[in-house]
Parts: structure tokens; sequence; C-alpha cells
């Protein structure tokens, strides 16, 4: 069954941290700093704090493994993605907040001569 987008709830990293299980099996899309590594699949609120080592300032990401080639070349740079989250599945060791099933991954551009911060 395909999912509208207008099932699909945009959310920040920061209300996936503070409050996952208000998001739990819903059909999300956020946007953040995607790390790829071996056990470690995570999207970052920043890059800072994937170079700082703050996980808890991160969720967990779950890709297929048909998603993982092309996947690869977004590695360290910020993505946009669309998915299913779950509060109760929390990644490797259960070291984060929540995971995301993804579902669609695509490269964040912003137009700065078009960016208004207060429409995002």
């Amino acid at each position: 069954m395909a999912v509208l987008a207008a099932d699909i709830e945009n959310v920040s990293m920061i209300q996936l941290i503070a409050a996952p299980e208000k998001y739990n099996e819903k059909t999300i899309r956020v946007i953040g700093y995607m790390h790829l590594e071996f056990e470690g699949n995570a999207l970052y609120l920043h890059r800072e704090d994937f170079v700082r080592a703050i996980g808890r300032n991160s969720i967990w990401i779950d890709l297929t493994e048909s998603q993982t080639k092309p996947s690869s070349n977004l590695n360290d740079s910020y993505v946009v993605v669309e998915g299913i989250f779950s509060s109760t599945r929390k990644g490797h060791f259960g070291a984060w907040p929540g995971s995301l099933q993804i579902s669609k991954i695509s490269s964040w551009v912003v137009n700065r001569s078009k960016r208004h911060p207060l429409k995002q």
C-alpha cells in the first residue's frame, strides 16, 4: 500500500529525540546529518553531534541491502528521509532513542536565495 504525501508527517530531529513515543509507527519525513557505518547507521541533529559522538542527538536508521549502496554517496551529508519511525526498536544494542525504517532518502539541498527562516 502506497503512502500518500498527506499521510507523511514532517517532524524535526528535536521532536523525535524529545518525544519518540509520539511518533511510534507513524510515517514521517525528517532532515538530519546522516552517517553510515557498520553497526552505526544514524541520522544526527547536526554534523557536530556526529563529530563529538553525541549519540543521544541521533536516531538509528534502517536501510535495506538494496538501499545501502546507493545511499553511500550521501554518507556524511545532510539528507531528507521518509519512513516509518519506531520508538521501541532502538538500533544496535538499543543505543538510540528510536529507529527509522527508510522508504525514501535524498540529499538536502538548500537554495539560500529562496530560504526563509520561518518557512521550513
